[in-house]
């Protein structure tokens, strides 16, 4: 007999009570021995030897899927053979995405067949009547057994499979329970070679655990062509992202709110804008994959009451809010040593970006001062140590995005090419020091 990790996958020929790998405790199940397995058991895709400049070459056809957002995040739609999965925490939405996906192929034509370890097809046809799904033409399977899906697709010979979820499928060929790092990573390994040799396009849901992680170890994102995440923001609002696609790009999202009817595609879901003049508060433009943002960077400076000042963050880089708190004190005068600050970016989105800087030294200084910044004024620029306002390279782009969504004036960057645009209002700075001409 063998003890394995169900976090990790580690295994010995002794029991152990903490992991030496993942440091878990309590983690150990106990599975079959060490004995070699047949040549047949580990499903492999089957290849020749070719030369590189004799392979026949393809243009992929691609296939949407009829939801305009997800064939954007998947490069254009989805591809014969293609494997993609959905990573997310319990209850963040993925079986409605499946199923609202699934519904939205099978109105196009295409075999879809669901596959759920989770659901008997009860609930799942209970599900999808609450979406309100106009079509019924879908294949369903309640079984966490990979084999019989596998007979199942060999059968039927559908376009599109969904696997609801990975951790509630089991390969009887390997030992260990459902949702150990073994099984997912068997199970996963089938589905991809069954997704290669049969040419369908397969999708798989995934749990994300409390480290982050999909089922311990990421084991299957290797494997698949492009990875997904699905996280829960504010309220109802969803992120959905890739965070790795062999047949497009990486860094794409789009944002979904989550209401009876299923996921409802949102635009502006990151932008709350008051009519008045708002304390503390600065509008910025981010980009998120090929898409421009607005976001509302939010400020709150108050005495503290403890030895160390408090520096809290919300959706932004805590390190870059010490370094900029220094510049705006050095630069603007402002007493921030002794404060607890605490920002925030409204609309629950995580900047990585630089050019926030502006805004996020502009929120502080509203704040600190306690006076109001207009709703209709959006700042772009990087800022750097010397306290320099640093231009950047696709701000053309983004004063026609703030010219867009109704802003009148935009502060940037002194540097760098003039631009002017009808109908906005455009200021240049250099420094930061020159925001206290910009808001008083």
């Amino acid at each position: 007999m063998a003890f394995e990790c169900v976090e990790c996958g580690y295994s010995s020929a002794k029991w152990f009570g903490r992991c030496p790998r993942c440091d878990k405790w309590d983690s150990i199940v106990e599975v079959g021995g060490y004995e070699e397995r047949a040549p047949g058991s580990v499903a492999t895709i089957k290849g020749k030897v070719e030369n590189l400049a004799e392979v026949e070459t393809r243009t992929s056809e691609r296939h949407r899927s009829g939801m305009e957002s997800m064939d954007r995040i998947l490069g254009g739609g989805v591809v014969e053979g293609e494997v993609i999965l959905l990573g997310g925490p319990p209850g963040v939405g993925k079986s409605t995405l499946f199923l609202q996906l699934a519904d939205r192929f099978s109105s196009s034509g295409k075999k879809v067949l669901f596959a759920s370890g989770e659901e008997t097809a009860s609930q799942i046809r209970v599900h999808a009547d609450r979406l309100r799904l106009g079509n019924k033409n879908i294949m369903l399977i309640s079984s966490g057994a990979v084999s019989q899906v596998e007979s199942a697709v060999r059968e039927n010979r559908p376009d599109v499979i969904f696997i609801d979820s990975i951790q509630a499928m089991i390969d009887s060929e390997n030992s260990g329970m459902p949702g150990s790092v073994k099984q997912v990573r068997h199970c996963g390994q089938k589905l991809t070679v069954l997704a290669k040799s049969e040419g369908c396009v397969v999708f798989i849901s995934g749990q994300i655990t409390k480290q982050g992680d999909i089922a311990g170890p990421k084991v299957l994102e290797h494997m698949v062509d492009a990875v997904l995440y699905m996280d829960a923001m504010d309220g109802n609002l969803r992120l959905l992202s890739a965070a790795k696609n062999r047949f497009g790009s990486c860094g794409e999202f789009s944002m979904y709110l989550l209401t009876e009817q299923g996921l409802v595609q949102t635009q502006n879901a990151a932008e709350l804008r008051a009519a008045e003049k708002v304390v503390g508060q600065a509008s910025g433009c981010v980009r998120m994959g090929s898409r421009l943002v607005s976001v509302q960077l939010q400020s709150l400076i108050s005495g503290s009451y403890f030895e160390y000042p408090l520096r809290r963050t919300s959706g932004y880089s805590r390190e870059r809010l010490l370094m900029l708190s220094a510049i705006a004190e050095k630069y603007l005068g402002l007493k921030l040593g002794s404060k607890d600050i605490y920002l925030n970016v409204s609309g629950g989105i995580r900047v990585e970006e630089r050019a926030a800087d502006l805004g996020v030294i502009c929120s502080l200084y509203s704040s600190v001062k306690d006076s109001g910044i207009g709703s209709d004024a959006m700042f772009l620029g990087e800022v750097g140590l010397n306290g320099e306002v640093r231009p950047l390279e696709d701000i053309g782009q983004r004063v026609n995005f703030a010219k867009s969504n109704n802003y009148k004036s935009v502060i940037l960057s002194g540097y760098g090419s003039g631009i002017t645009l009808a109908g906005m209002n455009v200021k240049r700075i250099k420094s930061v020091g020159e925001v206290k001409d910009i808001l008083g």
